[in-house]
């Protein structure tokens, strides 16, 4: 199989293995937590991804053979976080959404992925839509399927980014329509993240979020449907570093989303960039 190219606009770029460092050496982990507990309301630390340097294949040396595999983990603080992500200075981080009674012997389950949908262990998962520009259909980039036949998958532009922006305010509009009120809104480093924290989300069954995801296809929003299925359960932690593009995940509020510069500004654009 080919290797996929990187298509991106000016000043993104794969971050270099000293630049992670550079980065999460820098970074106050204590607002990672807090973000956990506050936004989510978990009384622990999820289990968390992380990618070692698949795609822009820059890695540590030391951990090469752990390249093409995303390795979870658990972390009781913040502190663990750290000492897990500056050892292996990972291209992306993620964490699980999902939602367990007995979260470490969950973590340590064969079954852990497709298993978990029906599995009584399973208690509800984030609600979580997902809009990237890649799934726009854009007159400079292409389609998705253009873009894939291209080898460039994750190639975006001015025009499908700023076309992100509007289908993630028009989505955040339709989700309060249907009676959903806590909603968070996180920029990914590429595209957007809305989550939906209401119980009724939280508690969503899978069959539901199937049918919520294809109705808002329908009406032509362009959602990665297997993130709002439940099949995908991972998702960017947020402050960390989207490594394929050199912006950080940040949470951000709708009303803000068309004033902020993601391209050239702080906090979106880590230090190692101008």
């Amino acid at each position: 199989m080919a290797k996929l190219r990187h298509c991106y606009p000016v000043n993104h770029r794969p971050a270099k293995v000293r630049e992670r460092e550079e980065y999460y050496s820098k970074l106050d982990f204590g607002r990672v937590e807090s973000w956990f507990k506050e936004k989510t309301r978990r009384a622990k630390l999820p289990i968390f991804q992380l990618d070692p340097g698949n795609e822009s294949g820059y890695f540590r040396k030391k951990y090469a053979d752990k390249v093409g595999k995303l390795l979870f983990f658990t972390a009781a603080s913040s502190e663990e976080l750290r000492e897990m992500v500056l050892e292996y200075l990972p291209e992306d981080l993620y964490y699980d959404r999902n939602l367990y009674r007995n979260q470490e012997q969950c973590a340590e389950c064969d079954r852990r992925g497709e298993g978990c949908l029906s599995c009584e262990e399973l208690v509800g998962q984030e609600l979580m839509f997902d809009i990237d520009p890649e799934n726009i259909d854009c007159p400079n980039c292409g389609s998705l399927e253009d873009r894939v036949k291209g080898r460039s998958m994750f190639k975006f532009c001015y025009i499908c980014f700023n076309k992100a922006i509007d289908e993630t305010e028009r989505l955040h509009d339709e989700l309060l329509r249907k009676g959903f009120t806590n909603l968070s809104v996180v920029f990914s480093g590429r595209g957007f993240h809305i989550y939906v924290l209401d119980e009724a989300g939280l508690k969503m069954e899978f069959g539901e979020r199937k049918n919520l995801g294809e109705s808002l296809l329908k009406k032509r929003f362009p959602i990665d449907q297997w993130v709002t299925d439940g099949e995908a359960r991972l998702a960017r932690v947020p402050f960390s570093l989207n490594g394929l593009v050199s912006r950080i995940c940040t949470p951000i509020k709708i009303e803000e989303i068309r004033k902020n510069n993601y391209w050239k500004g702080r906090p979106f654009v880590p230090d190692f960039l101008p």
